[in-house]
């Protein structure tokens, strides 16, 4: 009984947590070292141990930046989401929200696919222009919605030209119509008043 006993204390002794610290700057080098599960595994170490340290708080959002530099853009999306809704006073929610609608953005496809992405790129960049008109990442904000703004205009602009040469003119100009009144600054290649004119003025 008394080995036993002894055995146990051992063991128990043995079981030692690492510092924040420490265990923050192992997932940093193993980062570093494009060991993406095993540094998340550390950041999220970092947290379960220490949750209400400051780390905890950089180690969510590493994890959200480890994400994204590896092109998992689910994963860094869930990730930033989680960290605005922890910290939603916190001086890096903008670059999270900024960040969310990134993952949004590099998802996007060709103006011929499904455009749920694009749609969605566009909603998070206005509201983060909203919220946050003087972020630095306001600039970046503005050329991604531009772009986004583009690709579904010309998204529309195909299924207008679509409708019009199968001879649905209502359609067509509907959908022409809409354009114009969405993406006014919009700077399209096909021309937009002589694809209304060609739809509309037959009605």
């Amino acid at each position: 009984m008394l080995l036993i006993l002894t055995l146990y204390g051992c063991a128990h002794e043995d079981v030692q947590i690492s510092s924040v610290e420490d265990i923050f700057n192992e997932a940093n080098n193993l980062a570093k070292e494009d060991k993406i599960e095993k540094a998340a595994e550390k950041y999220m170490e970092v947290r379960t141990y220490y949750p209400g340290h400051d780390l905890a708080k950089m180690a969510l959002l590493s994890t959200s930046n480890l994400y994204f530099d590896d092109e998992d853009y689910i994963r860094a999306l869930s990730s930033y989401e989680e960290f605005r809704l922890l910290y939603p006073t916190d001086k890096q929610s903008d670059f999270c929200l900024f960040r969310i609608g990134m993952c949004h953005f590099n998802q996007m496809s060709t103006y011929d696919r499904d455009q749920t992405e694009t749609v969605k790129t566009i909603q998070i960049f206005n509201k983060f222009l909203r919220a946050y008109p003087d972020s630095a990442y306001a600039k970046d904000a503005n050329e991604r919605l531009m772009d986004a703004k583009t690709l579904l205009a010309n998204h529309y602009i195909s299924i207008g030209k679509f409708y019009l040469k199968k001879g649905n003119l209502k359609s067509a100009c509907d959908r022409f119509q809409h354009i114009k009144r969405q993406y006014p600054d919009v700077i399209l290649e096909d021309n937009l008043e002589e694809l209304i004119e060609k739809s509309c003025g037959l009605l």
